[in-house]
C-alpha cells in the first residue's frame, strides 16, 4: 500500500509539475511575443486553451479538442510585416525553455530547504523541459526544437531560407489576402530535405496555381503531395488539406 501511495503521489505530482511548467514554457514564448508588438493568439497546455476569437477578437477560454496541441503552444502573430519579423520570432522561440530553465533553477531553491516529491517535480521537470527543447536536430511533432529553429535562423543559409518560408507563408494571409505565396519561399521547401516541408511547399504552390486556373499546375501538385502523403504526419496531411 505505500508503494502505491507513493507512485500515486509521484503521478499527481509529475501532473501538476507539467501543467505548471508547460504554462510557464508556452507563456515564455507569448510574453516575448507581447514585449516586441506581437498580438496574442492562443495559448494550449494539455486539453485548456486560452485563445483569441476570430469572431469578435476577444481572448476566451476552451478545450483544445486537438491532441496533438495537448503538448503545448503557445502564440502571438505579428501585428505588421517587417524584415525584423523573422528575428522576433527566433527571441520568441528561445523565450520558452529559457522561461522553462528560471523556473527550475527558481524552484530548486525551494527543494534545498524542503525535501519532497512535490518540489523535486518542480525542479527536474521545468529543467528536463527546457533542456530538451534547446536540442538542434530534434523534433516536437511536425516542426524542430525551439532551439534547433533558433540555429536554423542564426545559422543562415539554406535552413534560414526554410525557416522564413515557413514563417511567411504562416502569416501571408494576413498581410497579404488574395495575393500569389513567394514563389522563393515555396522553392526553398519544396526543394528541403525535410519531406513535411516538401508537402507543405506543394501545398502553397498548389494554391498558386489555383489562383491563375493552371489546371495541369493543379494536379502536378497534388501528385506530388499524394507521393509524400504517407511519409508526413497526419497533423500535416490535416493542417494542408485541398479543397475544391
Amino acid at each position: 500500500m505505500e508503494l502505491l501511495k507513493m507512485l500515486g503521489e509521484v503521478l499527481i505530482c509529475w501532473v501538476l509539475a507539467y501543467f505548471a511548467c508547460g504554462f510557464v514554457h508556452e507563456g515564455g514564448h507569448v510574453v516575448a511575443g507581447l514585449i516586441q508588438g506581437w498580438k496574442f493568439e492562443i495559448l494550449v497546455v494539455g486539453p485548456l486553451k486560452l485563445y483569441r476569437d476570430e469572431k469578435d477578437d476577444k481572448v476566451k477560454l476552451g478545450i483544445e479538442k486537438n491532441l496533438v496541441l495537448w503538448g503545448g503552444i503557445g502564440g502571438s502573430i505579428p501585428r505588421e510585416e517587417s524584415e525584423d519579423n523573422l528575428k522576433k520570432f527566433a527571441r520568441v522561440l528561445l523565450a520558452g525553455p529559457v522561461a522553462s530553465l528560471v523556473m527550475g533553477l527558481l524552484c530548486s531553491i525551494s527543494l534545498f530547504f524542503h525535501v519532497s516529491i512535490f518540489n523535486a517535480m518542480m525542479t527536474f521537470v521545468p529543467i528536463a523541459m527546457g533542456i530538451a527543447c534547446l536540442i538542434p536536430n530534434a523534433k516536437t511533432g511536425i516542426l524542430y526544437t525551439d532551439g534547433g529553429r533558433f540555429l536554423r535562423i542564426v545559422k543562415g543559409g539554406r535552413t534560414l531560407a526554410e525557416e522564413k518560408a515557413i514563417f511567411d507563408a504562416t502569416f501571408h494571409g494576413s498581410f497579404h489576402p488574395g495575393s500569389r505565396y513567394d514563389e522563393t519561399g515555396i522553392e526553398a521547401m519544396t526543394t528541403s530535405k525535410d519531406l513535411s516541408f516538401q508537402y507543405m511547399g506543394h501545398y502553397y504552390a498548389y494554391q498558386n496555381a489555383k489562383m491563375e486556373q493552371d489546371q495541369d499546375g493543379m494536379q502536378a501538385r497534388i501528385a506530388s503531395m499524394e507521393s509524400l502523403k504517407a511519409q508526413v504526419p497526419k497533423f500535416i496531411r490535416e493542417t494542408y488539406v485541398l479543397e475544391d
